[in-house]
């Protein structure tokens, strides 16, 4: 009896020290299991997090099935963890938003690690080049409501999948009920997950393989739709018919052995029959489980006065995601007390620490609810969209650190690389298209003052005005003797420029080519000036050289000699008994003095008018009619100096204007051609900038683009559209010369017919339009064959030097401007009264090299 205490007793001590060990073990893994959690949560809240905002092509055909290759590569991440991170079982946590507002529209952001942000990066430009992604600052606002999502089914079962033959997007329907909200209004669709391993899901999956049915049993339970209560209910339950169970096993095995032997045996390793229905249901449920997983949660973020409407209208569109009767997308009850922690997971972008809120998706769910919304299916209101993309820059950039001028900055992707042509590039040109406000002059500007800064020499001719004066501040002060500033505006302090002006010391040849080159540039400028109805263009050009030839016979011939000679009967009859070339006087006796006074008109109206009208202008009659040129083109592009032409039409008029740049192109033409005299290797490189290029281009110029850079004189042409210049040709002649084209936002249709096939097929139709201002595209001229880039203007770091503006005035006015206007017989202007201004003299002379000096001194 004693023996059968003990026993008991013994019994009773090790029964009680297994609960009480069972129950230890029970609390110590609640604490580790609660330590982990509360040392994950911090590990989450600490993390460096940056936001991306990608903004896709207005033009997006990446399908959904293309997306969840992304979201493949995101699941990547978990296998990239430190083995310290797989022991504690730590894992990436990203969130992926939709966020609408009024202000800002519907943009996508995503909320990464700061380590895991390149790699991030790098997965969606290989998604979606066409992509702009950039790190921004986000500030959070505090939602009004936060509405939560859960499966009404058993995690193994899939949601609705978008497919290519949907018409309609069911995201789409989300971000519709997202749009319309007022200023004070935000919503955000939010899909915080992470990567995963279901092991269930590795199970059933192999089950599937071997033809196992999955749904009978407690599999039939779960995947039916009954949920977590009901599995812990019937494992309640299956506990307690075990112990009844065993209680009365006794009592009926016979009957109960009896009872199998009389029923078929039905043997579970018996091959599967599958039906319809459950071969499709089996189908759908291994295409899930097969892909990468998920956890996530899913939920949507209203700041609103009016958050349950908004609540309501989405909870409504969420259902196009949900496949009856199997799996549905539920939102969560809306307790009171869990709404703070809800609100504060929310804010902090945290998973749930409540399992039945945590969603399974596959990498096929999660691109279905989460992608760019496809152009063609369905169209969103307010969508951020980039309307042209990026284009990365070409390896041969990264090969010249020293380029001869930086042009722009070329940004893909988050990778900037400066954008620059060195000497070689420099000397094929560049053709600059773009609309009014598109950066042209920004582009201009910023070449200009590198190479004022470098010393080297350049011509820049401005038909408005204000990038002339804006680079007369960013002379560097050493160089402010090199500057020669041609304003015509400025009366009191006109240059001299004559057209017809013979180089002194040239005789035979050398004289008579001189004539040939000098008659050549006039008749090219008068036909830029002649206008497109002009009848007997081809006579009008006759006489006009004729007339420019006998005026060269004569002694400080200037234009208006030639006007002299067609206007003038007894001048011209001077000047024929001069004439020593039979030709010429052939002319003027024969063709031209035996004509009638109506064919005379006929055969010199043309060139009268043109030239007449200049009579009559002050600016240009007080520039014009000095026989000196005060101005030496020549010593300007071999010494390197720096002209800036102000020859603003708002000043001196279209017409004026136009003659002046003509003029002045035509006399660097010359000068050009004269360095032919000069060996290869002492032509010093000189640059031409011409903003609004179709204004002063002449058919002869443009011709010479082929020639010049063997004179190192390089042009860098600016103009606002293709179709501007009124002969096609010339523009034929321009791209086939120039190597560096450069195409900013233009909206003529005749500008992207011409220039989209030097960039295809890199950009599409319908881009170049739609670039934003001081973007552009661009094809360089590199020496070897390269693809096209993207490119941005860079903008001047100061606004440059008032003091240095007034110096450069002030040396150009006392070196290069002839006798003042009131010291001048004209006829044309009544005389002063009152000299208000103090005349150039001396002590003025000292006054503005004292003003250098300080300006100098100053820098």
């Amino acid at each position: 009896m004693d023996t059968t205490t003990s026993i008991a007793h013994d019994i009773v001590w090790y029964a009680t020290l297994g609960v009480c060990a069972l129950i230890g073990g029970g609390v110590v893994w609640c604490l580790v299991i609660i330590l982990w959690y509360i040392n994950n949560r911090r590990y989450l809240m600490r993390r460096s997090l940056v936001w991306l905002e990608i903004t896709p092509p207005a033009t997006a055909t990446k399908t959904p099935e293309a997306v969840e290759q992304f979201f493949t590569v995101i699941h990547g991440f978990a296998a990239a963890r430190s083995y310290g991170e797989r022991i504690v079982r730590r894992v990436s946590v990203l969130s992926c938003e939709i966020v609408a507002t009024r202000q800002s529209g519907v943009r996508y952001l995503v909320q990464v690690e700061h380590a895991k942000m390149q790699a991030l990066q790098k997965a969606i430009m290989t998604h979606l080049p066409e992509a702009k992604v950039r790190k921004i600052t986000r500030s959070i606002t505090k939602p009004t409501m936060v509405v939560e999502f859960r499966e009404t089914g058993h995690c193994m079962l899939p949601l609705t999948l978008l497919t290519a033959s949907q018409q309609r997007d069911p995201l789409s329907y989300v971000i519709h009920a997202m749009t319309g909200l007022s200023d004070d209004e935000e919503i955000t669709f939010q899909l915080v997950f992470s990567p995963t391993r279901v092991r269930g899901a590795e199970r059933a999956a192999e089950r599937l393989v071997h033809n196992e049915n999955i749904l009978q049993d407690n599999y039939h339970d779960r995947l039916s739709g009954g949920g977590k209560l009901m599995a812990l209910l019937k494992m309640i339950t299956g506990i307690g018919a075990s112990i009844v169970s065993d209680i009365t096993s006794h009592l009926t095995t016979s009957h109960h052995h009896a009872v199998q032997h009389s029923q078929p045996r039905i043997d579970r390793d018996q091959p599967w029959v599958r039906g319809t229905f459950e071969l499709a249901m089996m189908q759908s449920i291994y295409q899930k489980i097969t892909k990468p997983l998920f956890r996530a949660n899913l939920r949507i973020l209203v700041t609103s006065p009016d958050a349950k409407r908004h609540a309501e209208v989405l909870k409504t569109a969420m259902a196009g995601y949900s496949a009856p009767p199997h799996q549905l997308l539920k939102a969560t009850y809306n307790i009171p007390i869990l709404a703070t922690i809800r609100r504060y997971n929310a804010v902090n972008r945290l998973p749930s620490f409540m399992p039945w809120n945590t969603l399974t998706l596959a990498s096929t769910e999660l691109a279905s609810l989460y992608h760019f919304v496809l152009h063609d299916s369905s169209w969103v209101d307010n969508r951020i969209v980039s309307l042209s993309h990026t284009l990365p820059a070409p390896i041969s950039l990264k090969d010249h650190p020293n380029f001869s001028v930086v042009i722009g900055l070329n940004r893909h992707h988050g990778i900037e690389t400066l954008i620059g042509l060195t000497e070689a590039e420099r000397a094929r040109h560049q053709y600059i298209v773009g609309g009014t406000g598109s950066g042209k002059t920004t582009m201009l500007q910023y070449q200009i003052v590198q190479d004022m800064e470098q010393g080297k020499g350049l011509a820049i001719i401005d038909p408005h005005g204000d990038m002339a004066e804006t680079m007369l501040r960013y002379i560097p002060p050493k160089r402010i003797k090199d500057v020669v500033y041609f304003n015509p505006d400025d009366l009191d302090y006109p240059l001299g420029l004559n057209l017809l002006e013979i180089p002194p010391g040239l005789e035979g040849t050398a004289l008579l080519r001189e004539k040939d080159l000098i008659t050549e540039s006039v008749v090219s400028v008068f036909r830029k000036l002649f206008s497109d109805d002009d009848a007997g263009g081809h006579r009008i050009e006759y006489v006009l050289r004729n007339a420019v030839q006998t005026a060269l016979t004569q002694k400080d011939a200037t234009l208006f000699t030639v006007f002299d000679l067609l206007n003038n009967t007894q001048y011209r009859r001077r000047v024929i008994k001069t004439l020593a070339d039979k030709n010429l006087a052939s002319f003027w006796e024969q063709e031209f003095g035996k004509a009638g006074g109506m064919q005379k008109v006929k055969m010199t109206a043309g060139i009268t008018a043109k030239i007449g009208r200049f009579l009559f202008s002050a600016s240009a009659k007080r520039i014009l009619e000095q026989p000196k040129s005060t101005i030496d083109f020549d010593n300007i592009i071999n010494s390197g100096k720096v002209l800036i032409c102000n020859v603003s039409k708002g000043r001196l008029g279209e017409d004026t204007a136009e003659l002046f740049g003509v003029t002045i192109l035509a006399k660097l033409q010359l000068a050009s051609l004269r360095r032919a005299r000069i060996p290869q290797v002492q032509r010093r490189p000189f640059y031409i900038y011409v903003d609004e290029f179709q204004n002063f281009a002449t058919t002869s110029f443009v011709q010479m683009l082929s020639e010049s850079r063997k004179y190192g004189v390089f042009m860098i042409m600016a103009e606002l559209s293709t179709a501007q210049q009124r002969d096609q040709q010339t523009v034929n002649i321009i791209l086939a010369n120039v190597g560096t084209i450069i195409c900013f936002r233009t909206g003529s249709p005749q500008d992207e017919q011409r220039l989209l096939p030097l960039f295809r097929p890199f950009i599409e139709a319908g881009e170049i339009s739609r670039l934003p201002a001081h973007q552009y595209y661009a094809c360089l001229a590199a020496v070897h064959t390269q693809e096209p880039l993207s490119g941005e203007t860079l903008l001047l770091t100061s606004s440059g030097s008032d003091a240095v503006q007034q110096a450069v005035i002030a040396h150009s006015r006392r070196q290069y401007a002839g006798e003042r206007a009131d010291d001048r017989k004209d006829i044309n202007t009544p005389p002063k009264c009152h000299d208000t201004e103090p005349r150039l003299s001396s002590e003025h002379g000292k006054t503005e090299e004292k003003l250098m000096i300080e300006v100098i001194d100053k820098e």
